[in-house]
C-alpha cells in the first residue's frame, strides 16, 4: 500500500460549518423593488440615458469614452448594446486622439465589446528599444488606463505584455503619492483585479458608490444604476426565495450532515455566470445543479467508500432511475435529485427550444462523476498523478463544462440554435468549456490546497506541481498563477476571433470571472468568511439607498 493510501474502513469527516443562512429568514426577505412598480420609472432613465449617449458624440472622444465605460461599470450596458456599439465603431472611423488615456480606454472597451483593434496603436508610445516611454510615468490617468487595458491581451500580443510589465510597476508606485480618494481606491482595486476580470455585478454595486462622487457625473445615469440595481435584485431574491422552499422541502441538511449546506452560495454562482434579468429559469437549474452537486463532490471526497462510489458512478453512467435500487440508503436522496432537476430542465428545453437536451445534459454528468472516480481511486490507493494527469481530470471536476452547458441551454432560444453553437458544447474537448474550466480549477487549486492537505486531500495542482518538478510550494504557486494569466489570453483570443457565439462567449467570460471572484479570499463554498457574507447580503438582501423625490 502507498504511504498516503487510505483504510477502506474510515469514514472521514471535512468538518464543515453549517450555513449561516437561515432558509425561513430568506424566504421572508423583501427589499421592496419589484419591477412592476419601477418599471415606467426605468423606461424613463434609460431614454434620457440613450438620449445623453446621443449628445454626448458630439463633445470630445475621451468624454463620450468615459462615458460608455461608466455605463459598463454602472452594470446598465445591457439596456444599451447597439448603441455602445455604434458609438465606437463611429469612434474607430474617425481621428481619435493621441493621449495614452483615450487610446487605451478606446482600445479596451472595442475589445470588451467584441470589436476589432490591433495592439499595435500601443507602438507610438514605445522608444527605439522597444520598452514603453519613461515619460509615460507622469501621467498616471493614461498609465492606469493601459494597464486595464493589458489585460484584453491575446497570445503572441508581447507589447500588452510590456504593457502591463510597465504599467504595474507604475501603477504601485503611485500609491506612495498623495492621491486623490477615487484615484487611489480604482488603483488599489485595480492591483487586486483588473477591471475586465471582475464580476459585473458586484463591480455595479462598488462603482456606483464611486461614480456618485464624480462631479461630472449624470444624476440620470446615477439613479437609473441605483434603481435598475434595486430591480433586477429583487428578481433574483424571489428566486432565491423559491430555490430556499426547495431545498428546505429536500432535507438534505439532515440526511447529509457531513455535507456543505450551501444553497445562497450556488445561487450566487448562477447568478453570476447567467446575470441577465430574463434568465431566471437558467439560474434556478443552475443553482440546483451547483447545491447537489456540492453535496455529491462531498460524497465522493469526504464520506463514500470506494466501493459505494463505483456503484454511484455506474448508476449516473447508465443514467437510470431504477439504478437506485443498487445505492446505499444515503446515496438515493442525491441521485434521485439529481435526475428531477434534470428532468425539469429537459422538459422546459423541449417546450421552449423543442429540441431534446437530455444526451448533452447526461454526458457531462457522466464525464463530471468519472472525473470525481478517478481522483477517489488515486486518494485510497495514495497516489499522486503527474500535473498534466491531474489538470486533465481536475477540469471535469470543477464542474464548470456541465455548468456552462446547463447556461448555454438555458439562455438558447429558437432563433439562435444552429449545428455550429452545438458544436462548441458537444465535445468535451471543446476550447469553449475547457478554458472555463481550467481557469477554476486553477483558482479553487490556488486558494483551497492547503485546506484540503489538511483533510488528507493530497491530490491538488500544487502537490501535483510540487512532487513532479521537484519544486517549493511557493514555485508551484507562482507556475499557476502564470498558467491563470495564460488561460484569460487564450480565453480574450477566444472571443476576439468572433467563431464562438456572442451568447456562449458571454457564459465562458462570466463564468471565469465567478471562479476569480469566488476564491480571490479563500474557498467560497467551505468557508464562510465576513466578505463572502457582505457580499451575499448586498447582493441579494440589501437595496441601495434611492434618493427621495
Amino acid at each position: 500500500m502507498e504511504p498516503n493510501a487510505m483504510q477502506v474502513s474510515e469514514r472521514r469527516t471535512a468538518g464543515f460549518l453549517p450555513t449561516v443562512w437561515d432558509p425561513d429568514l430568506i424566504i421572508s426577505s423583501s427589499t421592496g423593488y419589484k419591477y412592476e412598480s419601477h418599471a415606467t420609472r426605468v423606461e424613463q432613465l434609460k431614454q434620457a440615458t440613450k438620449t445623453l449617449l446621443e449628445s454626448t458624440k458630439d463633445t470630445t472622444p475621451y468624454v463620450l469614452l468615459s462615458l460608455i465605460d461608466a455605463i459598463h461599470r454602472l452594470g446598465v450596458a445591457y439596456h444599451f448594446e447597439e448603441e455602445i456599439k455604434e458609438a465606437l465603431t463611429n469612434l474607430l472611423n474617425s481621428m481619435v486622439p493621441n493621449d495614452l488615456s483615450t487610446i487605451a480606454l478606446h482600445f479596451r472597451l472595442l475589445r470588451q465589446n467584441r470589436l476589432t483593434i490591433s495592439s499595435e496603436v500601443f507602438n507610438k508610445f514605445l522608444d527605439q528599444d522597444g520598452k514603453f516611454m519613461d515619460n509615460l510615468r507622469e501621467d498616471l490617468k493614461g498609465v492606469l488606463s493601459l494597464y486595464e487595458a493589458s489585460y484584453l491581451g491575446i497570445p503572441g500580443e508581447d507589447i500588452l505584455e510590456e504593457a502591463n510589465n510597465f504599467s504595474t510597476r507604475h501603477v504601485k508606485s503611485s500609491l506612495m503619492k498623495n492621491l486623490e480618494r477615487n484615484i487611489s481606491e480604482q488603483i488599489q482595486l485595480s492591483l487586486e483585479v483588473p477591471g475586465y476580470q471582475r464580476l459585473p455585478w458586484i463591480e455595479a454595486r462598488n462603482f456606483i458608490n464611486v461614480y456618485q462622487r464624480d462631479k461630472s457625473k449624470s444624476l440620470l445615469l446615477l439613479e437609473l444604476a441605483k434603481l435598475d440595481y434595486n430591480v433586477v435584485q429583487s428578481l433574483y431574491l424571489e428566486e432565491l426565495k423559491e430555490l430556499a422552499k426547495w431545498w428546505k422541502d429536500m432535507n438534505f441538511k439532515e440526511k447529509y450532515p457531513f455535507s456543505r449546506d450551501r444553497l445562497v452560495e450556488g445561487y450566487f454562482y448562477s447568478m453570476g455566470c447567467v446575470p441577465h434579468p430574463q434568465f431566471s429559469t437558467c439560474r434556478k437549474s443552475m443553482a440546483k445543479l451547483t447545491v447537489v452537486a456540492t453535496v455529491l463532490d462531498d460524497i465522493y471526497d469526504v464520506y463514500g467508500h470506494l466501493d459505494e462510489l463505483e456503484k454511484l458512478t455506474d448508476a449516473i453512467s447508465c443514467w437510470d432511475l431504477k439504478a437506485v435500487e443498487n445505492l446505499p440508503e444515503y446515496m438515493r436522496p442525491c441521485y434521485i435529485a439529481i435526475h428531477e432537476h434534470v428532468k425539469e430542465m429537459v422538459e422546459d428545453a423541449s417546450e421552449r427550444l423543442g429540441m431534446d437536451i437530455l444526451p448533452y445534459i447526461k454526458q457531462n454528468w457522466v464525464i463530471y462523476t468519472r472525473g470525481y472516480m478517478e481522483e477517489s481511486r488515486w486518494i485510497y490507493s495514495g497516489y499522486i498523478p503527474t500535473f498534466d494527469e491531474y489538470l486533465e481530470n481536475g477540469v471535469r471536476t470543477i464542474g464548470a463544462p456541465l455548468a456552462t452547458t446547463y447556461a448555454f441551454f438555458g439562455t438558447l432560444d429558437r432563433d439562435n440554435i444552429s449545428k455550429h453553437s452545438l458544436e462548441w458544447i458537444q465535445s468535451p474537448d471543446s476550447e469553449f468549456l475547457y478554458l472555463a474550466a481550467l481557469i477554476g480549477r486553477l483558482y479553487d487549486d490556488l486558494l483551497t490546497s492547503e485546506d484540503e492537505m489538511e483533510r488528507g486531500e493530497v491530490v491538488n495542482a500544487i502537490k501535483c506541481y510540487m512532487v513532479q518538478e521537484r519544486v517549493s510550494e511557493e514555485e508551484a504557486r507562482d507556475h499557476i498563477k502564470g498558467l491563470i494569466s495564460d488561460a484569460w489570453r487564450k480565453l480574450n483570443r477566444l472571443i476576439a476571433s468572433k467563431s464562438l457565439p456572442k451568447c456562449l462567449s458571454d457564459i465562458a467570460l462570466n463564468t471565469a470571472r465567478c471562479w476569480q471572484h469566488m476564491y480571490k479570499k479563500g474557498d467560497w463554498f467551505s468557508v464562510q468568511s465576513e466578505a463572502h457574507k457582505d457580499a451575499i447580503i448586498s447582493s441579494f438582501l440589501e437595496p441601495i439607498p434611492m434618493e427621495q423625490k
